[in-house]
């Protein structure tokens, strides 16, 4: 009998050698870094993008805030500068009423100091910052119906917009005059301005004439822009209106810096443009040339410190955020018409 031959075993499996096993995470360890690598650089490219997006944005916004008060900075209806200006309020020469001076402005000349000297109101501004004071209207002007007697109530088409103690203007093409609404203009759509209540209250209830239905009334404000830290220890732009507490407006706002233009021969074109502290009169400031220093909101954006410059000087801060400045030149179109 012939036996059949012996089959050999299976060939046994044999498992990856050493380096086999180290060459492979070597390449493994390369792909996730090259793929980490990929990941922060988009991260850090988004975060960079982002920043600068919220910057552009934030620089226009400041630059709007501004705009929207100079345009309406002196309207004194139809009236004009040459009208007869009455101020009923008390304390009518007082920073905050003092409505026949529609710019002023504030040089910063020193540690915590302005020239002219910066209003106690206006609190917690940073050093080596600009100051900005506009008195403009708020709103649109609303038609005199009806005046029988100049200590008699206003009443007017419409009173949107309006509320108890504001501070209100009517003027017709000749005269101007100024006031404290002292009660609930919706009751009736009139207007009254009592003497005794209200801040800074009436000094008197007679505003000197009876105005027909051809004046306008409009409420005003004095809104005073500048610098300060918010509680998140971010430098950033704040508005004061009137007597109310300083609003932040647009935070990563790092300083402001003003020239006036001055219109010293009357053809209503700016002969000059000067700092607050030369501004020789303030009824001839016709523009107002506004450059506003941003930073981002994120630190550690750049590789290292970016300089920039700014108000003719070029600065290497400590951090790493990235700024940017934004200049423009408003037109006080009140003041040339």
């Amino acid at each position: 009998m012939k036996l059949k031959p012996h089959s050999p075993l299976p060939t046994q499996q044999r498992g990856f050698s050493l380096t086999e096993i180290l060459v492979g995470m070597t390449a493994g360890l390369l792909l996730t870094a090259g793929v980490i690598q990929v990941f922060v650089s988009s991260k850090q490219g988004y975060r960079i993008q982002e920043a600068l997006s919220r910057l552009q944005e934030n620089g226009r916004f400041a630059m709007e805030f501004i705009s929207q008060d100079a345009r309406n900075t002196g309207f004194l209806g139809c009236g004009g500068s040459t009208s007869r200006f009455a101020n009923r309020l008390n304390n009518s020469n007082q920073y905050a009423w003092n409505f026949s001076a529609a710019v002023e402005g504030f040089e910063a000349t020193g540690a915590g100091t302005w020239t002219p000297t910066l209003d106690a109101t206006v609190t917690s501004a940073l050093s080596n910052r600009d100051v900005l004071t506009l008195r403009h209207s708020l709103g649109n002007p609303t038609r005199v119906i009806n005046h029988s007697a100049s200590s008699a109530p206003i009443q007017v088409n419409t009173v949107k917009g309006l509320s108890q103690f504001d501070i209100a203007m009517v003027s017709d093409c000749i005269d101007i005059a100024i006031f404290e609404i002292t009660n609930d203009p919706t009751v009736a759509n009139t207007l009254e301005y009592s003497t005794g209540s209200g801040t800074p209250g009436n000094a008197t209830d007679d505003l000197e004439k009876k105005y027909t239905d051809q004046a306008n009334v409009a409420q005003i404000t004095t809104s005073t822009y500048y610098i300060r830290t918010n509680p998140e220890g971010i430098p950033s732009l704040y508005r004061k209106r009137g007597v109310d507490p300083s609003q932040e407006l647009i935070e990563g706002v790092e300083d402001m810096q003003i020239l006036y233009g001055e219109d010293t021969d009357g053809n209503q074109e700016a002969n000059s443009y000067v700092t607050a502290d030369n501004v020789a009169n303030w009824n001839n400031v016709i523009n107002l040339r506004i450059s506003l220093l941003l930073q981002t909101l994120e630190n550690n954006l750049a590789s290292s410190p970016q300089s920039y410059t700014f108000n003719g000087a070029t600065t290497t801060p400590t951090d790493r955020r990235l700024r940017r400045v934004f200049t423009t030149t408003l037109n006080l179109r009140n003041r040339t018409l």
